[in-house]
C-alpha cells in the first residue's frame, strides 16, 4: 500500500514538472518577440551611443574614426559653443512647462478616476471616452488640433469667431505664450488617460474601514481625501511622477507638430536638439559622438530627478492617527456585536 502511494506521489510531482516546463515554454514563447524588439531598437543602440561618446565617430566614413576620451562632454559643457549652449537653453522652456503641466495633469487624472469610481450611470462609457486620447498618436492629434488653433483661413475656432489669433506662433519666452497653451492641452488630453486608469485601480484597493475609522474621527470628504486617499495613493504618485518628469524632459512630438514653418528651427526642449542635430546629415555626422554625449547626460538628469523625487517621497515615520482611529472604531463595532448578541439572547 505504501509502495502505491508513493508510486502516485512521485507521478504526481512529475506531471506538476512537466506542466510548470509547458507554462515556462509558453511564457518564453510570449516573450520573444518583446525580447527581441527590445535587444534590437533599445539595448543594441543603448550600447552603442554609449561607446558613440568616447569617439570621434563619422557614420560617413567609419574608418576615421578616433578615441576621443572626455573631449565631447567637454566640448557639451563648454558655453563658448554656440551648439552647447543652445542645448542648454533648451531646457528652460520644457522645465517651465513641466512644472505647469504635471499638476494640473496629476489633479484633472486623479478627479476624473475619484468620481468614476463613484460608478454614476453611464460610467463605463465615461471610463473609456477618458482612456480613448491616450491611444490616438502625436500626428493625428497634431492634425486635430492644428486644424482646431490654425490661422484664421484654416483653424475652427478662428472661424467660428471671426478672430484672427495666432495660436501657434511666437518665439519661446516672447511671444509664444498661446503655442504653450494649446500644447499643454494636447499633452493633458492625451496623457490624462494612462494616469485615470492607475488611480482608478489604486482608489478602488484603498480599504474603506479606513474611510470608515476617519469618518468616526470626524472627518469629511475633504479630510478623506487627504488623510486616507492621498496617503494611500502614495506610491502611485510617485510612479506616474516619475514618468511624467522624464516625459516632459523628452517632450519632443507635440511641439514639433504644434508649430509654424518659421519656427521649425527653435529648440524648445533637449530631445527637439538632439533630434536635430541627429538628422542633420553630413552637416554633423562628425559630431555624432558629441551628440550622444547630449543625450546620455540628458538620461543622467532624467534619473537624478527620478532619484530626487523618490527620496523626496519615501515613506516617513509619522504619527498612526488614523490607525488609532481604526483600532478604535473595530473594538466599538465588536462591542456593539456583543451587545446585539446579548440582547437578542
Amino acid at each position: 500500500m505504501k509502495y502505491f502511494e508513493n508510486s502516485v506521489r512521485d507521478e504526481n510531482l512529475i506531471a506538476r514538472k512537466r506542466q510548470r516546463a509547458k507554462e515556462q515554454v509558453s511564457a518564453y514563447a510570449l516573450l520573444t518577440p518583446f525580447i527581441i524588439i527590445f535587444i534590437l531598437f533599445s539595448l543594441v543602440p543603448f550600447i552603442m551611443g554609449f561607446v558613440y561618446v568616447f569617439l570621434r565617430y563619422d557614420p560617413y566614413d567609419v574608418g576615421a574614426t578616433q578615441f576621443y576620451g572626455l573631449k565631447n562632454f567637454e566640448m557639451l559643457f563648454n558655453s563658448d559653443i554656440t551648439m552647447s549652449k543652445s542645448f542648454w537653453e533648451s531646457f528652460g522652456p520644457v522645465t517651465v512647462y513641466a512644472l505647469c503641466t504635471f499638476p494640473i495633469g496629476t489633479i484633472v487624472a486623479f478627479v476624473l478616476a475619484y468620481f468614476v469610481n463613484m460608478c454614476p450611470p453611464g460610467y463605463k462609457f465615461f471610463r473609456a471616452c477618458i482612456y480613448l486620447p491616450s491611444l490616438v498618436s502625436i500626428s493625428i492629434a497634431g492634425i486635430v488640433f492644428c486644424n482646431i488653433f490654425g490661422p484664421s483661413g484654416s483653424g475652427l475656432l478662428n472661424s467660428w469667431f471671426g478672430t484672427d489669433i495666432d495660436w501657434l506662433g511666437g518665439l519661446p519666452f516672447k511671444d509664444d505664450f498661446l503655442r504653450w497653451v494649446v500644447i499643454l492641452i494636447v499633452c493633458v488630453w492625451m496623457g490624462v488617460g494612462g494616469n485615470f486608469v492607475i488611480y482608478s485601480g489604486v482608489l478602488r484597493d484603498i480599504p474603506k474601514s479606513l474611510y470608515e475609522a476617519c469618518e468616526m474621527d470626524g472627518g469629511g470628504r475633504l479630510r478623506k481625501i487627504l488623510h486616507v486617499t492621498l496617503p494611500g495613493m502614495k506610491s502611485t504618485l510617485s510612479l506616474t511622477m516619475f514618468g511624467t518628469v522624464v516625459g516632459m524632459l523628452g517632450l519632443y512630438g507635440q511641439p514639433y507638430v504644434l508649430n509654424t514653418i518659421e519656427n521649425k528651427d527653435v529648440f524648445v526642449g533637449p530631445m527637439m536638439w538632439i533630434q536635430n542635430y541627429l538628422m542633420g546629415g553630413l552637416t554633423y555626422a562628425k559630431l555624432t559622438g558629441y551628440i550622444c554625449a547630449a543625450a546620455l547626460v540628458l538620461g543622467i538628469i532624467s534619473a537624478a530627478l527620478g532619484l530626487i523625487q523618490r527620496i523626496a517621497m519615501a515613506d516617513r515615520v509619522h504619527g498612526d492617527k488614523y490607525g488609532v482611529a481604526y483600532a478604535r472604531f473595530a473594538q466599538l463595532k465588536s462591542q456593539s456585536e456583543k451587545y446585539k448578541g446579548g440582547a437578542s439572547q
